[in-house]
């Protein structure tokens, strides 16, 4: 299993990173043991229900697919994302401090799956619903179908490799042309 190369770019927001385990027709959260490789590669608590897991990566997947391509996004998903946000509530705490100064103390109060998936849920909702949603894109790179956030005006890729891959085509369909 250790030979398995996820889709992990490094680089984007883990609720992208969750999306992007849907890769074409590989699904790296296919099995419990992918979805402990990947949660754990990600350096994050591994769901102990992976089939919840699956199923709120499906519905963000096809939000931000939607996204991307500017079609209507599926009604059940965004049902399906805003319950799994409602299921992680969290709240600020008000906290004294021993010198009687206020502080805001942790807003966590859900714990374990609920906490997990909750918290992929709110970031796709905070995602979809800040100025980032504009900028949230797909890879261009053929064969790739990986979302990234472009921080750049110029970014076209997900990462440097589909760019080199994408120039490489494209100097080899020059010289073929010639």
């Amino acid at each position: 299993m250790d030979d398995v190369e996820l889709p992990i770019l490094g680089t984007e927001p883990l609720v992208v990173e969750f999306a992007n385990t849907l890769y074409g027709d590989e699904d790296f959260l296919g099995t419990t043991e992918l979805a402990v490789l990947w949660f754990t590669t990600a350096h994050a608590q591994p769901a102990r229900d992976t089939a919840a897991a699956r199923s709120l990566r499906d519905s963000i997947h096809s939000l931000f697919t939607a996204t991307v391509t500017a079609a209507a996004p599926p009604a059940t998903a965004i049902v399906h994302v805003n319950a799994a946000a409602a299921q992680a509530p969290t709240s600020p705490q008000l906290v004294r401090q021993p010198t009687g100064a206020f502080v805001a103390g942790p807003r966590g109060t859900a714990t374990g799956d609920a906490a997990l998936l909750g918290g992929l849920a709110t970031a796709c909702i905070e995602l979809l619903t800040d100025d980032r949603a504009r900028l949230l894109r797909r890879c261009e790179s053929p064969g790739c179908c990986l979302f990234f956030v472009q921080r750049h005006p110029r970014r076209r890729y997900c990462h440097e490799s589909c760019a080199h891959r994408d120039r490489q085509a494209r100097y080899y369909r020059r010289r073929a042309a010639s």
